[in-house]
């Protein structure tokens, strides 16, 4: 999880240890037990959101790998296609500027579909053709399914960046309102418990660093209610 979740975690886990190891001051003292039952659920917010951010992020990231497939699926169709155009049409310019030979190839996800919905008719119109000159039946009969599934794809993974966005700011809220909440009940802590060293040094913050060596820490467990 990134860093500052963690951190987040690491320290609203350790102030809710501390609190509930010196709870009666803190509960007999303003509204400390709210204090605890508000940072106990920030806590769990955090936890909910983060986990919801990466499953986002994990299906982002594997509708950006299809997309990917779909283009490259694609490119190649369009090369085989180039290919037997050049040969069956080698002397005919008209046809292979049909085919678009020559042209320079699309560099956007967009540009691409636009060619594809073009290079559609051709390929369908000239199929006979093509297949003499090395293409096989099932190339040209898949050529329109290349297509949509290029436009499904890209339009599965736009969506899927567009909740994982969604999934990062709500998570990232959670993020800025459990550090609020530690902040502010650990002020709130300093006040009750003071004069109690030993307590006073217990609600400090954790030292950062934890969870270094190549490991991810465990996800920490919310503070006691």
């Amino acid at each position: 999880m990134p860093v500052k979740v963690d951190n987040a975690l690491v320290q609203s886990e350790g102030l809710g240890k501390a609190l509930d190891n010196h709870k009666e001051a803190i509960v007999t003292k303003g509204n400390g037990q709210k204090r605890i039952d508000d940072l106990n659920s920030s806590h769990q917010n955090l936890v909910k959101t983060n986990s919801s951010q990466i499953s986002a992020q994990t299906k982002m990231e594997g509708r950006t790998t299809e997309k990917n497939n779909a283009v490259q699926a694609v490119k190649d169709a369009v090369a085989s296609v180039d290919n037997a155009a050049k040969s069956a049409f080698e002397n005919e310019p008209a046809k292979l500027k049909e085919f678009r030979i020559g042209v320079t190839k699309p560099k956007t996800d967009q540009a691409w579909v636009a060619y594809m919905d073009y290079m559609t008719g051709p390929v369908h119109a000239n199929s006979d053709a093509l297949i003499a000159n090395g293409m096989t039946a099932e190339d040209v009969e898949n050529f329109p399914t290349l297509y949509a599934n290029l436009v499904a794809a890209i339009a599965a993974q736009k969506n899927a960046t567009k909740v994982r966005n969604a999934a990062t700011d709500t998570r990232d809220a959670a993020l800025r309102d459990l550090n609020n909440k530690i902040s502010a009940t650990r002020n709130f802590a300093r006040v009750a418990l003071k004069g109690d060293k030993t307590a006073l040094e217990e609600i400090k913050p954790i030292k950062k660093g934890r969870g270094k060596g190549g490991k991810t820490p465990p996800t920490p467990e919310p503070p006691k209610k």
